[in-house]
Formats: structure tokens, sequence, C-alpha cells
């Protein structure tokens, strides 16, 4: 099967989720199919990332997106009442490109990520089967955001929020097949009961390969607790500012010396004030993020916000940590609670965990492998892309 796959950003390196997400599915693809590469780009793509990509594809296209032309779409959607997501992206002549290519090279069918790119594949004929990857609810996500802009951006976010809804319902019928990253993202799509019963789960994987048991993890465990994550991404900013100024004070009224490590690139102000106290350690950008995982007793995810799955908890149990997080997260990924992970809602379960994970090495120890054991069965890359490629072999 010849396989054209359109995204909005070159998926290497992988430092954000959605081209985490596309550069895995494309290397589990490029196992089966052949892959012919579309994506639009900011920017110059180094060439080493190109070549890692390459490696994976029949062909690789990229199309430059310009500060001047952004600005330019985005003005023409403010007027035309399209959303920001789609005008941000969407340009004629990349239409018409698309098109050349689709008659030159013959796919048997498209895969489109994100909704933001799903205005190409509605003025394509229908003829050519295609599968939207919602990923997340995006509809949703303008929705919180708004309401933590300040008063005069937050009616553009509203606004977005608004039409972003109304597209993924008007984009549906384009598609053949349609799939998203959680059970909870769909149920929030602006979609009738019927057409969101057809939207497929497809989870994100974990390179298992990759994020594997150390052999000796005590060895690298230089703090109690550990969060890791991209630390200027606000749920995981908003995570970091509750551990330290709600949690924390409460764990070391009975545990004074407890450390916790907040792990992760592009920390926000907010978080690097976090370390005022000597107990808390901002590492920042590493080399090797499976070191920050490996540097902490528990890994503890208090995130009460955002969207999709979140990769920090597979990569985290993958490595075989004992983590400890909400029932938020946990609804994405479906662990099973006090087998595979620990699980605290309000702030008195938070402390009564922490400190009961700390406590108990035998704990630490059977979640670790039972976490490990969950995402090795049903969250490697080569299990998920399966579900996508089933899709296709029905029809």
């Amino acid at each position: 099967m010849r396989l054209l796959v359109l995204t909005s950003r070159f998926p290497y390196p992988v430092e954000k989720g959605d081209k985490l997400r596309l550069f895995f599915q494309l290397r589990e693809l490029a196992r089966h199919h052949r892959v012919i590469l579309v994506a639009l780009n900011e920017g110059p793509v180094a060439p080493g990332d190109y070549q890692v990509v390459a490696s994976l594809c029949e062909e690789v296209h990229v199309w430059p997106l310009t500060r001047a032309g952004i600005a330019a779409h985005l003005l023409q959607g403010l007027l035309s009442g399209q959303p920001l997501q789609v005008a941000y992206f969407f340009r004629r002549r990349y239409l018409r490109r698309l098109a050349a290519l689709i008659a030159r090279t013959r796919p048997d069918g498209l895969y489109c990520q994100l909704i933001r790119m799903a205005e190409y594949v509605r003025r394509l004929p229908a003829d050519l089967p295609a599968t939207l990857d919602y990923m997340d609810c995006f509809s949703v996500q303008m929705a919180r955001q708004a309401e933590r802009e300040s008063p005069w951006r937050r009616p553009v976010y509203r606004r977005e929020a608004r039409l972003l809804g109304r597209y993924e319902a008007q984009v549906y019928p384009a598609f053949s097949h349609h799939t998203i990253i959680s059970a909870q993202d769909r149920d929030l799509l602006g979609l009738s009961p019927a057409r969101r019963a057809q939207v497929q789960v497809i989870p994100n994987g974990v390179d298992t390969d990759y994020f594997h048991p150390a052999a000796g993890p005590a060895a690298t465990e230089t703090h109690d607790l550990v969060f890791a994550g991209n630390m200027g991404y606000f749920p995981n900013v908003q995570a970091a500012r509750y551990l330290v100024e709600v949690l924390m004070p409460r764990v070391w009224a009975q545990r004074p010396d407890t450390s916790l490590l907040l792990a992760g690139a592009r920390p926000a102000p907010a978080v690097l004030r976090l370390a005022e106290d000597s107990r808390v350690e901002v590492s920042g950008w590493l080399e090797d993020i499976r070191s920050g995982y490996r540097a902490g007793r528990l890994f503890v995810a208090p995130l009460q916000a955002g969207s999709g799955q979140q990769n920090k908890i597979l990569e985290a149990l993958a490595l075989g940590r004992p983590c400890l997080t909400t029932p938020l997260v946990n609804n994405a990924i479906g662990a099973e609670p006090e087998r595979d992970l620990l699980l605290a809602e309000d702030p008195d379960d938070w402390v009564r965990q922490i400190l009961r994970g700390l406590a108990d090495t035998e704990l630490r120890a059977r979640l670790g492998r039972a976490g490990r054991a969950f995402v090795a069965e049903g969250h490697s890359w080569g299990h998920t892309v399966g579900l996508l490629r089933a899709l296709w072999e029905k029809d």
C-alpha cells in the first residue's frame, strides 16, 4: 500500500506531542507500506533531521510557512470566520501542489494528522480514501486556554474554541476513517453520538526498547520524587506549582528532607522560582530524559488540566518507575489502579500516597514491574499502529 501522510510540522526531532506521535507512527508504517510524507514547516529542517525521516519514506516533501504568509492568512481567517488553526496552515498553492503530487504518485490512501490540515483534504476529489487523526479535542483545549488568558485575549480564544467545535463536525464527512488519542477526547468532540461512536481510539505508544528499566535503578535515584515534562507547557507549570506550593509543605511537615526534581525543557519563570527551596531542583533541558525519570524513587504527575494522553506517564511506566498520578490522566491510559500505578485526587490523597510510596520499597518495586508489563503489552508502538493499520485492512 502506498500511503500519503499529511502533517503540519516536520516530525523530527520529537520534542512536541504531535511530532512524537507521527514520527513513531511513520517508523512502524514504513515496515509495511510505502510512505510519502508532506510536511509543512516553519523554518528550515536540519539535514540530519531530514535524513532520519527520509530513511523511512519513499518521498519527503517539506513546504515552508513564512511569517509574512502566516500573518496574512491569520487576518483572512479573522475576517472570514475560519478557525485560526486552519487559516494558519492552509495555502491554495499547496493545495494545487498536493493535487499534482497525488496525480503523479497515485497513493492508495491518505493519512491526515490534525484538523488544522483537514481543509486540504476537504478540497480534494473524494475518490482517495482518507483518515483524519484528530489526536486531541482542539476545541476543548482552546476553551480551557481561554479561561487562563487575560481579559483582552480571552474573546479570541473563545471564538477559536467555538469555531473549532463546529469545524470538527464539518470536516467529518470528508474522511473515511477518524482516529483520536483517547476515549475522553473522543467524547468531547462536537459530533453526533452516532458519528462519535465511529471515531477509533488509537493511543500513543512508547518506544519500549529505548524506555526500558535500568539494571540498577537505585544507583541513579538521587531524589525522592520526580516530575518530568515540558516545563513551559501550562498544565505542567500548573502541576509543578501545585506540587511545591500545596502538597510539599504537607509532605515536609511529616518528612522534612523529602527532595523533588522537576525535570524537562523550557522551564517557565514560575517553575524556576520553585527552586528557591533547596529541597526542589529544576533541571532544565536533559540530554537524555531517561536520567530524569530514573532520578526519583517515585514519579508524580498531579496534572489537573490538558487533554490527550500524557506521554510522560507511559514513558515512566515503561522505565519501570513507580507512578502516582490523577484519575484524569489515567482515564486516557487505562492502567489498573493499585496494580500498575497509584492514583490521588485531592490534597489529602496526594500526601497520603506520596508518604506511602516513599515508605514502602516493595510497593515501589511491585508497581514498577506491573507498570512496565502494562505498557509492553498494550502500548508499544507496534501494537498501537497495528490498530491503525487494521482500520485500513477492513476496506
